[in-house]
């Protein structure tokens, strides 16, 4: 099922979940404030906005009202929170996801408007302890 997603911050991990997404041709629309990451994400995908997700003309301009998932994937938490609160406040049935920057944020109380929360620290390192003790190491 499609469905439409806001991604909100374009850098290393919003730039690789929007590939990601798009491999699975859902709607996308990214706002990303970047004019250069703008210009060169709007070679591969037609919804790209220039502006701050904070901006609910912004939110609006990328289809809050209809979005199925509003993704705040900028590197500063205090951002991805605001962008959060205002997708539960003006599309309470949107899921919303939160990325976390820094150890202990994750602690934090978001549940009364964030749906889920990402640490890409913490699934890198998760990934990299799987690499480590892997059992079946094959060597030439």
């Amino acid at each position: 099922m499609r469905k439409d997603i806001i991604v909100v911050g374009a850098g290393r991990v919003g730039r690789r979940v929007v590939e990601e997404l798009d491999s699975e041709r859902q709607r996308i629309a990214v706002v990303e404030p970047n004019t250069e990451t703008c210009e060169q994400l709007s070679t591969k995908h037609n919804r790209v906005i220039q502006g701050d997700g904070t901006d609910p003309e912004m939110m609006n301009r990328a289809g809050l009202s209809d979005a199925d998932v509003v993704a705040a994937l900028t590197d500063n938490t205090e951002i991805n929170l605001a962008v959060c609160e205002m997708a539960r406040e003006h599309a309470p049935e949107a899921r919303t996801v939160l990325r976390i920057a820094r150890d202990g944020e994750q602690d934090h109380g978001y549940r009364s408007f964030v749906d889920s929360t990402v640490y890409p620290a913490a699934a890198g390192a998760s990934v990299a302890v799987e690499q480590i003790t892997e059992t079946s190491v094959t060597r030439s």
